[in-house]
């Protein structure tokens, strides 16, 4: 039996973690391609991921897209549908639905109670 020092299982065992943080900070990686490089086969990092997270990776991507872009919405007043684009979504109605499942209100909606009152004259209330 050979013995292999915890570092080394712990760094062999984070992938599902490297894989989170790359999902959660880009909109497209490639799932094939990502674990081709990280020397996994397809399968095994969604069987492994899901065990890991208690999702695939594509439905933990689509989550992490649609946080991302809730947080634009609530904080600034960026068009919805280049808030649509910059975080990875086809169109605005693709938005908006990512929207609604997540938090169960339109994207309208979060804009209309997240952005101050804005007056005439350009100040905020």
């Amino acid at each position: 039996m050979t013995l292999v020092p915890v570092s080394r299982l712990v760094a062999a065992n984070d992938w599902p973690d490297d894989l989170a943080g790359d999902l959660n900070r880009d909109a497209e990686p490639r799932l094939r391609s990502w674990a081709n490089a990280n020397g996994l086969a397809p399968e095994t990092l969604s069987r492994r991921f899901r065990l890991a997270y208690g999702l695939t990776p594509a439905a933990f991507r689509a989550e992490a897209r649609a946080h991302r872009a809730f947080a634009l919405i609530c904080a600034s007043d960026t068009p919805l549908a280049s808030v649509a684009v910059d975080c990875g979504f086809a169109d605005q109605p693709h938005l908006t639905r990512a929207i609604v499942r997540l938090t169960g209100h339109p994207p309208g909606f979060w804009r209309r109670t997240s952005i101050p009152f804005k007056t005439a004259g350009g100040q905020t209330t």
